[in-house]
């Protein structure tokens, strides 16, 4: 497990800003303090996912002497952790459960079509990402790595959506709003081509206030 810090600043009349230091490209924007973890998370699912190689992850004293770390902070920016977890195998481990735990869990696996390692495998993604923040990729055997935990939920996808338009380079913000809506439109397979051409534009305009 990697420990990524982002910074989070706002100017005034401005979304909120999150940045990657060690991932050059890795932002995004949230307009309420409640969503900008969730921006976070969403933004660095997508770079990891995207990228090959990830740069590793200074320790928090290795950033807080970055001078440009430095000016953000001194600037009213502040840091949160956002570890990453990336699944690359499989091992076998001996685990002690309860009889009944177990039957409980094969009963319930079993109605969803999937096996005991999966479920398990599944509710330990959950509790990792509900709980310490984790983000959960799992590595494909052709290098590419896709989000391992499926309990995302509409709003998930509606924060990964919005974070894949502000990535690589681009400095427009995300009103959350304007996210949620626009991308329905984006997610919508009746949608036509035109619709989602300006969902899209939608997404990458400033939210700033006039």
């Amino acid at each position: 497990m990697n420990i990524y810090f982002a910074l989070v600043h706002k100017e005034a009349d401005s979304a909120f800003g999150v940045s990657f230091p060690d991932l050059p490209g890795c932002f995004s924007a949230a307009d309420d303090e409640d969503e900008v973890f969730t921006q976070a998370q969403s933004a660095l699912t997508l770079f990891a996912s995207d990228e090959i190689v990830l740069p590793a992850p200074r320790t928090i004293s290795r950033l807080r002497a970055d001078p440009e770390v430095q000016a953000e902070i001194g600037a009213g920016a502040f840091l949160i952790a956002v570890p990453l977890i990336i699944v690359t195998r499989k091992n076998r481990y001996n685990l002690m459960l309860g009889a009944e735990l177990v039957e409980g869990v094969d009963a319930i696996a079993r109605m969803l079509g999937v096996s005991r390692s999966e479920f398990v495998s599944e509710a330990i993604g959950q509790r990792l990402r509900g709980q310490s923040g984790a983000v959960l990729l799992r590595q494909t055997s052709s290098g590419s790595r896709v989000s391992a935990y499926k309990g995302a939920g509409a709003k998930g996808k509606k924060s990964v959506a919005a974070s894949a338009l502000t990535q690589k380079g681009s400095s427009e913000k995300t009103s959350a709003k304007v996210a949620s809506s626009a991308s329905k439109v984006l997610n919508d397979p009746k949608a036509s081509k035109a619709a989602k051409s300006a969902a899209a534009s939608a997404l990458t305009q400033k939210s700033k206030k006039k």
